[in-house]
């Protein structure tokens, strides 16, 4: 018996647990629908906590950088002289202008300042968005209010990860991930994976579709069967029995568990003559899509809340943090996130970033950087097959569409983004 053989538990299909997202076919219409992704827009993105960056970004006090989200608005995210993260809208209270660009005003930028200077009229902005000087102001007629600002949104920090929220009303963001999902992300010691790589692409296609992509393990031996085996045959047997995974569906988060190949032996002497082969140069390298082989003992990540489904040669724990971020937690000792930002309904933004360890050998940086190389290749993989989607779904011809138990996360999704629309319709309807 292979080792793959060896995955299975025998265990009957996971959707019939979830009797509330049925067995039926399902609609994409939400995914093509120009009305239904604006309703999304106002119901999710503009009241859900979003993932905007990490806490190295602003490395000491008096740091900052903007993101560009498009629907959204422009935001500068700083660090003030007593360390506290604001999140401010990226506008000035005069006439409207952008207050923090460089060159281009569309671009993203980042830098380091003790206040913000309207590039217009030369309003000025203390790091917590509260307008300190108003150029010549004795040509205004009435009195400027004292609250004149660059508005300021909810921003909460979590494990390093920075936060955003465009409602006044939003809950807290620990009790909007939930206490599962607080004790078990946040037990990992992120500030230990300071070697950071990013990929970042724009993609043809409905932002749900894009994490479609990575919300099921029935694709790999098709769309990257070239890294497993040019034999289709061969490459369905090297991917784990479905019944090998656990899921966990705390709506609305998701967490899947996957199980991976155990880590090569060491072994003396040559790996063979250089050959055109992953197979190869994994071996070389001592790294792959799962991560480096020689695993790193003096991390301490490996606490008692990974892998809660108890996956026999657990690989990776994936967490879905709704609406659009998947942290990934790595049992090789690195982390990976995707990120899905929509700028229309036929558009979004796919950001991909890894944080390993500082590495103390140059062989242990090569094999991260085969984990990179990997990781992005599977990516612009599964980017095509969501343009290919997305174009073919664009035009209606079929409306029904069916999905089986492995995609049971899949069904899940999308449940909550239209759980989330009709409470959000209904709810303006009073």
């Amino acid at each position: 018996m292979s080792s793959i053989d060896k995955l299975a538990t025998g265990r009957e299909k996971y959707t019939l647990d979830y009797p509330e997202l049925g067995t039926g076919p399902v609609s994409y219409e939400d995914s093509i629908s120009e009305e239904f992704f604006e309703a999304e827009r106002e119901a999710i993105f503009k009241r859900t906590w979003l993932k905007v960056g990490r806490i190295e970004q602003l490395p000491r006090n008096g740091t900052f950088f903007t993101r560009e989200l498009k629907g959204l608005g422009s935001i500068v995210i700083s660090r003030h002289t007593d360390g506290k993260v604001y999140a401010l809208h990226n506008i000035c209270a005069h006439r409207g202008n952008k207050v923090v660009w460089q060159e281009h005003p569309a671009e993203e930028s980042k830098g380091s300042a003790r206040q913000f200077q309207c590039k217009y009229h030369g309003w000025r902005y203390g790091l917590d968005g509260k307008c300190s000087y108003v150029t010549k102001r004795d040509q205004f007629f009435d009195s400027l209010p004292d609250e004149l600002a660059m508005p300021q949104l909810q921003c909460e920090v979590f494990a390093g990860f920075i936060f955003v929220n465009f409602s006044a009303d939003a809950p807290p963001l620990r009790e909007f991930l939930g206490e599962k999902l607080v004790r078990e992300l946040e037990c990992w010691p992120y500030e230990k994976f300071t070697n950071h790589w990013s990929f970042r692409t724009y993609v043809k296609g409905n932002w749900k579709i894009g994490i479609d992509a990575l919300l099921e393990w029935y694709h790999p031996a098709y769309v990257h069967g070239r890294f497993l085996d040019v034999d289709v045959n061969q490459a369905e047997k090297l991917v784990p029995p479905m019944d090998s995974y656990h899921y966990d569906l705390f709506t609305p988060h998701m967490l899947t568990s996957v199980p991976g190949p155990p880590p090569l032996k060491k072994k003396q002497g040559s790996v063979g003559p250089p050959e055109r082969s992953e197979d190869w140069i994994y071996k070389l390298f001592r790294a792959g899509l799962f991560g480096p082989d020689d695993l790193r003992d003096d991390l301490g990540y490996l606490t008692p809340e990974r892998n809660p489904g108890e996956v026999r040669y657990w690989s990776n724990d994936q967490y879905w943090l709704f609406p659009n971020l998947s942290i990934q937690l790595w049992g090789r000792g690195y982390v990976i996130t995707y990120q899905y930002i929509p700028d229309s309904v036929g558009g979004h933004n796919y950001e991909v970033d890894i944080y390993f360890p500082e590495p103390k050998t140059a062989s242990e940086r090569l094999a991260q950087e085969v984990v990179v190389d990997s990781t992005i290749e599977f990516a612009m993989q599964d980017t095509n097959t969501v343009e290919a989607s997305y174009s073919a779904l664009a035009n209606r011809a079929l409306q029904q569409f069916h999905l089986s138990d492995m995609e049971l996360m899949i069904r899940q999704f999308h449940h909550v983004v239209r759980q989330a629309v009709a409470a959000h319709r209904a709810g303006n309807d009073k």
